[in-house]
């Protein structure tokens, strides 16, 4: 995969993707769907939403952070796609502004995502975002997006699977892991939490990694080096797993031969060896 383009060609192109999708106006409300769903599917994904959100949500409905949550227990099926929402409650001042000039949290989710998607990087598969009007930001904020499979394991309670694996397998799974998250810097986009919002799923002796959740990618906060180091740590060390010094090896060169960045070897390796070091005093 290529490697990034310089950051004023990547923060204008990450930009341009926040305009990704067809918008179909409702009132003071916008449905937004991903380039590859038909207008035909929003219809009956609307229908089916508004029936739910009249008898099985709280008409004042609030989540548990007072930012956004995801519905867990309630899915719905629309031409035989397994729909999961996300609805986003946070109302305050700066999500307003950020709404209007097309920057809100769940607006960049969702076209992060479609935009991930069409440059082949397996990701949540988005499907329609409903929201106010630019004018309207007041109005709750749904993701929809496909189900995840039922084989589909999210990354931390994957982490406790790797212990169970020989060596070699670790190895083989950390290489994986490595190059995929170069393929996702490649593309100027970056993610905090890479310790969490990854699914892994099975595929025959090997493993399909989905990246989700970029509520928080802005489209200026492309991978630097201080991001990077950031998320080779994460990705390396936490709570659930702690990567011995064979398998961050093997992860940076997966990473850095992708990103074609050799010249991040040494401050990366410093950073590895000093939160080894940390890790099993």
């Amino acid at each position: 995969m290529k490697t990034p383009d310089n950051p004023i060609i990547t923060t204008c192109k990450n930009i341009a993707a926040l305009f990704t999708g067809h918008a179909i106006k409702d009132g003071s409300r916008t449905w937004l769907s991903a380039p590859n769903i038909s207008d035909d599917f929003v219809a009956q994904l609307k229908k089916q939403w508004e029936e739910i959100r009249n008898t099985s949500i709280p008409k004042d409905f609030r989540s548990k952070n007072q930012k956004r949550e995801a519905l867990e227990d309630i899915s719905f099926i629309v031409e035989g796609v397994e729909i999961f929402p996300k609805i986003y409650t946070r109302n305050d001042y700066k999500n307003a502004l950020l709404h209007c000039f097309f920057f809100s949290e769940a607006r960049r989710n969702f076209t992060t995502m479609c935009y991930l998607q069409q440059n082949n990087i397996p990701t949540t598969e988005p499907l329609v975002l409903l929201s106010g009007n630019r004018l309207n930001p007041q109005h709750e904020t749904v993701i929809f997006t496909r189900k995840l499979k039922e084989t589909d394991i999210y990354f931390y309670d994957f982490r406790e699977k790797l212990k169970t694996f020989s060596q070699k397998e670790r190895n083989s799974f950390f290489s994986l892991f490595g190059k995929k998250m170069a393929e996702l810097h490649n593309l100027g986009i970056y993610t905090e939490d890479t310790d969490k919002n990854i699914s892994v799923r099975p595929n025959g002796d090997t493993y399909d990694l989905h990246f989700f959740d970029f509520d928080n990618f802005y489209p200026w906060r492309f991978p630097n080096p201080k991001r990077t180091k950031h998320a080779v740590l994460h990705s390396l060390f936490c709570n659930h797993y702690m990567a011995n010094k064979e398998e961050s090896l093997v992860f940076l060169e997966a990473y850095l031969s992708v990103r074609n960045a050799q010249e991040l070897k040494a401050t990366l390796l410093k950073e590895i060896d000093i939160r080894i070091k940390q890790g099993y005093l």
